[in-house]
């Protein structure tokens, strides 16, 4: 007990160090209105469910993760874009902790539990970043330790547990509020299926029928309401369908579907996995097979879902490959936490920890918190100094979807920023800014047409996107070029 115990604090601390190490420094673009957002309701005291940033008029907008934005603004308020990275090593060394506590409470192991906490983290590399989402992972986890303990022990406070968690991802971010409730799906199919076949020992699939599935049953439903406690209305209820209903995730990035073989890394846990499955002995539960498989079905569906199988499917995981084992050797745990706390082992594994994040952190030396070349950092002081006599009244600028939301950021009025659901008519009717965005950009629509819909009098455009190019080429019509920079051009429309 007391070598398990001082293995759990010497993996604590690696995993903080390796969740600091694979923190970024330069902040992602969904970063900068979280902060704008965040400062508006703390300013107004107040979500009035209206958008204020943008230059069209009378749009609505839903404040899908209104409570997050509030807290990135306390903490930017308080220590700048430095306290933002402070909080993102800060939100992914909870992360790895909770990982790998729910891992060692689910499954009753320290050596394999490590191992998979360190492997998500690295899985998860991509995907931690200052949004919403790294907060919701470790409410995710949260929630899947509360339903396993409550059909564990039937103790009705790992119903409150689950009651709270919903009640904080509906305001942290409700765009995956619903996905909460995908989570017990596979546990209620195992209890019906079993229900109805007789439980048989010898399957390679474990059917258990639990009959605190029923309570678990009780306290969805519950969890349900959670949605009404919000400042958002029916937003949580509403949000995914309207979503869904649209064709915006069709042109972002993380939502398109997974191109497997270039996840070498899902790969090889899947290998793994169906290997162990298929050519030994070990066993499987229901309610993990749902789990799991249902899982891959939503990332091959769209690639963000992977997050969501690393920090779950790796947990069924480590249950499949721990019982396996504990089969053939029920003391094997403890064997190898006694192996590894010899000193020297202890020290080879520090040393190489140490390395390893150096490593990880000497590549970022050179990052800034906001990447210049991806970002309007010069153009956008160019654009506010422009302006200053005469502010942004009559000012519509074109910009393009990847950096909005940095010019919201700065103070600049925008045409479109990442916020997509918002400019989209599932949002708010008769609006299609992000379809016509994506139109211009691809020459789907015809410029002049474009500029003369929007009564637009200024560009600006990265220097590398195509439609820059062939503005240059026409340049001196009535695009005249007013200021270029290394990363960017800002055009004045004449002749309107």
């Amino acid at each position: 007990m007391k070598e398990k115990r001082k293995f759990n604090i010497i993996a604590v601390i690696l995993i903080i160090l390796f969740a600091i190490s694979i923190s970024p420094k330069t902040l992602q673009n969904d970063t900068f209105y979280t902060i704008k957002i965040g400062e508006l309701i703390v300013k107004n005291k107040n979500i009035d469910m209206l958008e204020h940033f943008s230059w069209h008029s009378n749009l609505k907008y839903t404040y899908p993760h209104w409570l997050y934005d509030v807290i990135i603004y306390l903490i930017y308020n308080i220590g700048g874009m430095f306290g933002i990275y402070i909080s993102t090593c800060i939100f992914a060394a909870i992360l790895g902790i909770v990982f790998f506590s729910v891992n060692v409470k689910i499954n009753k192991n320290q050596i394999l539990s490590f191992f998979m906490t360190i492997l998500g983290l690295y899985m998860l590399k991509s995907f931690i970043a200052a949004r919403a989402q790294l907060v919701t992972y470790i409410l995710f986890i949260l929630q899947i330790y509360s339903m396993e303990k409550l059909l564990e022990t039937g103790k009705k406070r790992y119903g409150i547990y689950l009651i709270i968690d919903s009640l904080l991802v509906a305001n942290l971010h409700v765009a995956v509020w619903p996905f909460s409730f995908v989570l017990y799906l596979p546990y209620m199919a195992e209890y019906f299926i079993a229900c109805l076949k007789k439980k048989e020992n010898n399957s390679k699939i474990i059917i258990n029928k639990n009959p605190n599935t029923k309570i678990l049953i009780v306290f969805m439903i519950c969890c349900i309401l959670t949605g009404i406690f919000t400042p958002l209305g029916d937003t949580p209820y509403t949000y995914l369908i309207k979503t869904m209903k649209g064709t915006t995730t069709n042109f972002i990035l993380e939502h398109q579907p997974m191109i497997l073989i270039n996840n070498i890394d899902v790969i090889c846990v899947l290998i793994v996995l169906f290997g162990l499955l298929m050519f030994t002995d070990a066993k499987i539960e229901m309610s993990d097979l749902f789990m799991i498989c249902g899982l891959i079905i939503l990332m091959l569906y769209s690639g963000r879902q992977k997050s969501i199988f690393i920090i779950i499917g790796l947990i069924c995981i480590n249950r499949i490959i721990s019982e396996f084992c504990n089969s053939h050797n029920s003391s094997i745990d403890k064997q190898l936490v006694e192996a590894i706390m010899r000193k020297s082992v202890i020290v080879i594994i520090i040393i190489c920890f140490i390395i390893v994040d150096f490593c990880l952190i000497f590549e970022k030396r050179n990052d800034q918190y906001v990447d210049e070349k991806t970002y309007p950092v010069e153009m956008s002081n160019y654009i506010l100094d422009y302006f200053k006599e005469t502010g942004f009244y009559n000012v519509r600028i074109f910009n393009e979807y990847n950096y909005g939301s940095y010019l919201l950021y700065r103070g600049i009025p925008v045409f479109i920023d990442s916020r997509a659901d918002l400019y989209s008519p599932e949002f708010n009717s008769g609006v299609n800014v992000f379809e016509d965005s994506e139109s211009v950009g691809s020459f789907e629509m015809d410029i002049d047409e474009f500029v003369e819909k929007y009564n637009i009098t200024h560009i600006i455009l990265s220097n590398q996107s195509q439609l820059n190019k062939v503005l240059k080429k026409i340049e001196g019509t009535k695009y005249k070029l007013i200021k270029e920079d290394e990363n960017f051009s800002f055009y004045k429309i004449e002749n309107l």
